[in-house]
């Protein structure tokens, strides 16, 4: 079995060759740079390598950034871009040495995107465990503050993807897929609002996966709902502040008693979040009504099918370990990256 390092090494590597490729393109892909500069910054996340962590994690803002317009390309932004792949790669190459120039080369990286006008967020993540509650409290919200921004992105592309075509059954799985980390976390229940958002959405999934019919109009707009609702609890969760009920989390809760009313009292819906939420309560349902949400997103595959038990005989293993949990919570996050 490979060990931890020899996982980084081999994980790092084929981040930064998709890198390499995409900046050498004249006009870079910001969704591609992004998505991979993420990879690799959970991957160095996991495997305590904090230069790295630090680095691909400014490259991230910085892709996140151009794709949300809060920066423009410009000559001096794809060199930006383009350095910092090379300074990732340096860092990479040079794991394991305590050389105080891979230190201040880690430095230049960040420093090279905050001139640039990107705010690199405070790389917590990648050092020692924090020890207060309310450190670790503000710590989970500013990672749920990410995951949601990455959700509701999702969102919007699956949203026009089932759109254009009623049947894209990968759209659905990309939803799936990237609310995944976010809907396993242990401490999604302190953040309410955003758990009965995320649980409606596997929800309506459920029931489509079910029905085995095209994409409604009307269950396009649950989606839609449950985007905006999303879209709200970001900016209070990076104030590390608790994001109050807002009116479209009302509106789905209506929505979503609807869909159960009228397409089976709740089959094959999950009975998460519960009555206290302001969600209907689901009926019991016989095994072999339900459709295994795992079905929808992994196509049967026997190999992330046992590595899914592999989660759960971990988490069982680890239970009083507290920095255990985001670790494992990373590496099915990872493996959920390299499907892509």
């Amino acid at each position: 079995m490979a060990t931890l390092t020899e996982f980084f090494d081999a994980e790092a590597k084929r981040y930064i060759e998709r890198l390499t490729e995409l900046v050498a393109a004249p006009s870079p892909d910001a969704g591609e740079v992004y998505r991979n500069a993420r990879g690799l910054r959970g991957s160095a996340q996991m495997a305590r390598e904090d230069r790295v962590y630090r680095s691909a994690l400014a490259l991230e803002a910085g892709a996140r950034a151009l794709l949300q317009g809060a920066l423009a390309w410009s000559s001096s932004v794809t060199d930006r871009v383009r350095e910092s792949v090379a300074e990732i790669d340096a860092l990479v190459k040079g794991t394991g040495n305590e050389d105080p120039e891979l230190d201040t080369l880690t430095a230049r990286s960040v420093q090279g995107w905050e001139n640039v006008g990107v705010a690199v967020p405070d790389a917590a993540g990648g050092g020692a465990a924090n020890t207060s509650a309310r450190d670790a409290v503000q710590e989970f919200r500013a990672f749920a503050a990410a995951e949601v921004e990455g959700i509701t992105e999702a969102l919007d592309l699956g949203i026009q993807a089932l759109s254009d075509n009623c049947m894209d059954r990968e759209a659905l799985k990309s939803i799936l897929r990237r609310q995944r980390a976010l809907l396993g976390a242990a401490r999604l229940d302190e953040i309410p609002v955003v758990a009965e958002l995320l649980r409606a959405v596997e929800d309506l999934s459920r029931v489509i996966a079910k029905l085995d019919v095209g994409v409604k109009r009307e269950w396009l707009d649950i989606y839609r709902v449950a985007r905006e609702g999303l879209k709200a609890t970001i900016d209070p969760l990076r104030s590390n502040e608790d994001p109050e009920s807002n009116h479209s989390l009302a509106r789905l809760r209506h929505m979503r008693a609807e869909l159960i009313e009228r397409y089976g009292s709740g089959e094959a819906v999950s009975t998460a979040g519960g009555p206290e939420q302001g969600l209907v309560q689901a009926q019991p349902v016989a095994d072999d009504e339900v459709v295994d949400i795992a079905e929808l997103q992994y196509s049967g595959s026997a190999a992330l099918g046992r590595a899914a038990e592999l989660r759960a005989e971990l988490e069982r293993a680890t239970a009083g370990s507290a920095e255990a949990r985001p670790i494992i919570d990373e590496i099915f996050d990872l493996i959920e990256l390299a499907r892509g």
